[in-house]
């Protein structure tokens, strides 16, 4: 793996790719567990940090996918009609439903990440500090996928973690927001291992990340932002209101809550403006 991974970053010439496109994709498999009352149940993803000059995009590699193949499709598709939006949906359905709905770019410019996440109907934005992480590097290594890795630790909203770094890889980013270290993060999780992110593999590729957003998001100060997904998760009907209900029973509906009843795990515990 360690030699795939060496081949494809810095082996292969570099793209001439415009600033925001990404030169390479490091795929992570993510696992969580949502319920913290249940912790046999865990929740995966497959998710891709699309890497360039100073920018990057995290996001499910599944929701890309979908993205993808309704965009082919809708370019292709002169006039819709039943039959072949049915057939349409039968192609996008055949992909693995995402887990996390969230798209994050990091600006490293500007020093900046901007956080997009879809809730029911709406897409949602916040911005926060790109250089958030205080470090902790630990004198410690260990092998994964043929690097030599070294431990480092940080508490982010309430959460301790732990990650494995390479330095063999000079690219200063990760999974999720986590950034800041001298070198790729191949993995990471926190102390319960409630979240763990853990590099797969990696490819030269390259994608348009400024198009990797949720359309016409309602942008809002990062702690509101998460005040209004506790609410949203608290009482769904609430968010229901004045909404299409496209035939959701109160069944339905109550199979709903439940799934967000039992999402009382978020990462960000305490989550600071």
């Amino acid at each position: 793996m360690r030699s795939i991974i060496i081949l494809l970053i810095f082996l292969f010439p570099s793209l001439n790719l415009e600033a925001q496109t990404s030169k390479r994709a490091f795929f992570y498999e993510a696992t969580f567990v949502a319920d913290s009352t249940d912790r046999g149940t865990i929740g995966t993803d497959l998710m891709v940090l699309w890497s360039g000059d100073n920018y990057s995009v995290f996001q499910s590699y599944y929701g890309y996918q979908r993205d993808s193949l309704i965009s082919d499709i809708a370019s292709t598709i002169n006039t819709p009609n039943q039959s072949n939006i049915a057939m349409a949906m039968g192609k996008v359905n055949s992909i693995k439903a995402p887990s996390y709905k969230h798209i994050i770019h990091k600006d490293f410019a500007k020093s900046q990440i901007e956080f997009y996440e879809n809730l029911v109907f709406d897409n949602y934005k916040f911005t926060q500090d790109l250089k958030k992480f205080d470090w902790k590097i630990q004198n410690e290594y260990k092998d994964i996928l043929g690097f030599k890795c070294q431990k480092a630790t940080v508490a982010y909203s309430g959460r301790k973690f732990i990650a494995w770094f390479a330095e063999e890889i000079p690219i200063n980013d990760g999974p999720y927001v986590f950034n800041g270290l001298p070198g790729l993060i191949i993995e990471i999780s926190d102390t319960e291992n409630f979240f763990t992110y853990k590099l797969k593999g990696a490819e030269n590729r390259a994608v348009n990340m400024e198009e990797r957003v949720h359309k016409n998001p309602i942008t809002l100060p990062r702690k509101t932002y998460f005040k209004v997904k506790r609410e949203i998760y608290s009482d769904v009907s609430k968010a229901l209101v004045g909404r299409p209900q496209n035939g959701l029973s109160p069944e339905g509906l109550q199979r709903m809550q439940a799934r967000y009843d039992k999402a009382n795990n978020p990462l960000e515990l305490v989550v600071e403006d």
